[in-house]
């Protein structure tokens, strides 16, 4: 193996001349070659738990304090990967997670893995460069699955429209830490909703909602106004330097039950008017109550809508009236309109999504009067007209030819003949 550094303390002579001897009465290279030992040992296999801490000691021979440490990995130590190295002037050194330390006067250099991950097991190689072939002692390493400082419900349930609180705890030491609150299959690559710090250990985002009991060793996460698109994968997760502790929680939204109901469908008639009674749990006394249209409430038009401070309320042909004492309120439609048909709702207004229930509005056209008779009869329709020739033919029958046959024999008998006149005077003459 090509040497690892350029420059070391071997005095010129001896890298010159094979015969001269150094300190210890023989060449290192010449002493490595001959003897057919290394001047590093290390142990054999080593075994650490993820998530954790690994710290592996290498010792050497007297002579070799001034040289380079290192610390690689691959199973073939002569093309494997150096992961971190000290020098003559440093006699420790870190990169990322691993770090060598080279204690000199006990002839001895450590390399700590910081965060273990399970794929950190393998071949890995402690080593001590020179000019020409360096010196190296093969380790195995092994990574166990490790426990975490955090844990949680494995999963939990809520209801819709309701809220869902989740207790995660953890084990002494992390009561500084930032705790947090996460979605996302892959707690790795998922979306912190929530998160404490030192300084704050109660934060609320919109409705999600984090508190660190330090004295008890808990955190709390509380989501208000569940929907069903909130169930998924969640993570309880403690913060610290590298890779963080989490633990999965899975969450299920049921669907929940509004504490507002009416009648499912309504009836009215035309220019008639329309009660609609919709009834309320306990403890909605305060709120206010609405009635809109619209076949989605969440975007439906509010018609009228009563306040803490105001029960009744009317806006054009349309009222609400809350009986507080009874849990009931009554929108009222006057004046009922065939258009007035519909999807309406019945709701509670409150912070957050309001709680709401369908009623189906049908309006029936006014049934018809003898008034609408005799309009109906002077109808522009084909029907109006055919009655109204049958009535002017049974008049021209029954009253208008009596009368007028009456009327032309009164006048044939005015304008009669005088018969006895004429002969009268035919006589005289």
């Amino acid at each position: 193996r090509e040497t690892r550094f350029s420059s070391y303390n071997f005095p010129v002579a001896s890298l010159c001349f094979p015969e001269t001897q150094d300190p210890r009465g023989s060449h290192p290279f010449l002493e490595g070659r001959a003897a057919g030992s290394s001047p590093v040992t290390g142990p054999k296999a080593v075994r650490g738990q993820e998530r954790g801490s690994l710290a592996v000691q290498c010792r050497y021979t007297p002579g070799w304090e001034s040289h380079g440490k290192w610390w690689c990995r691959g199973a073939d130590w002569g093309n494997c990967k150096i992961l971190v190295q000290t020098t003559a002037s440093e006699p420790e050194v870190k990169r990322d997670r691993v770090s060598i330390r080279d204690d000199r006067e006990n002839r001895t250099f450590t390399v700590t893995t910081e965060e273990l991950r399970l794929d950190d097991a393998g071949i890995y190689w402690c080593g001590i460069a020179r000019v020409g072939t360096d010196h190296a002692e093969q380790v195995s390493v092994t990574v166990d699955p490790g426990s975490s400082p955090v844990t949680g419900p494995k999963a939990v349930r809520g209801q819709e429209r309701g809220s869902l609180a989740v207790q995660c705890r953890y084990t002494p030491g992390w009561e500084s830490h930032g705790k947090w609150w996460c979605r996302g299959a892959d707690w790795g690559n998922c979306k912190i909703l929530v998160q404490t710090t030192a300084s704050e250990p109660e934060v609320k985002r919109d409705r999600v909602s984090i508190r660190d009991d330090r004295e008890n060793r808990t955190f709390t996460v509380t989501t208000e106004e569940l929907r069903l698109d909130d169930a998924g994968i969640y993570w309880c997760g403690i913060a610290r330097v590298g890779t963080d502790h989490a633990e999965q929680v899975s969450v299920t939204v049921d669907p929940g039950s509004s504490p507002v109901t009416g009648p499912k469908a309504v009836r009215g008639q035309e220019r008639g008017s329309l009660a609609v009674q919709c009834r309320y749990t306990p403890g909605w006394e305060s709120h206010g109550k609405w009635w809109c249209r619209g076949a989605d409430w969440d975007s439906c038009k509010i018609l009228v809508q009563t306040t803490a401070s105001e029960p009744e309320v009317k806006r054009d042909r349309v009222s609400i009236r809350d009986d507080r004492e009874n849990r009931t309120f009554t929108v009222t439609t006057e004046e009922l309109r065939l258009d007035d048909a519909g999807v309406y709702w019945c709701g509670i207004e409150r912070v957050g999504h309001d709680h709401g229930t369908q009623v189906r509005v049908t309006v029936d056209p006014a049934p018809v009067t003898s008034g609408d008779d005799s309009l109906n009869m002077t109808s522009h329709g084909p029907n109006g007209r055919s009655l109204l020739r049958s009535i002017h033919f049974l008049l021209l029958v029954f009253l208008k030819m009596p009368l007028f046959l009456g009327m032309l024999s009164a006048v044939l008998w005015v304008h009669r003949p005088q018969g006895s006149s004429r002969w009268e005077t035919k006589s005289a003459l």
